[in-house]
């Protein structure tokens, strides 16, 4: 007997902003996109920050122009949170 395991898709509805930020977060880990959206969701967004370091590079636009254009600036916990606080919402 054959039998086909089919995998479903889920489509998730975000802003510009947090689809590159998730993906530059993705890629800091050296990890898929999908990947990562499945740890989130294994996981929880809120538990993920406490037992791993994130470390996301700023976008171009959030960098702060009065410091050294060639260091690297990173997003806060803070600001990852606030980012993604009403993602939930966004998928109505």
């Amino acid at each position: 007997m054959f039998i086909l395991n089919y995998m479903r898709s889920l489509t998730l509805k975000c802003t510009d902003k947090q689809y590159d930020v998730m993906e530059a977060w993705a890629k800091s880990e050296s990890r898929t996109l999908a990947n990562l959206l499945g740890l989130f969701i294994a996981e929880g967004v809120s538990c993920y920050g406490f037992s791993h370091e994130i470390l996301i590079k700023k976008l171009e636009n959030d960098r702060d122009q009065s410091q050294d254009k060639d260091s690297p600036q990173y997003y806060s916990d803070e600001e990852v949170t606030k980012l993604y606080e009403h993602l939930a919402l966004q998928q109505l």
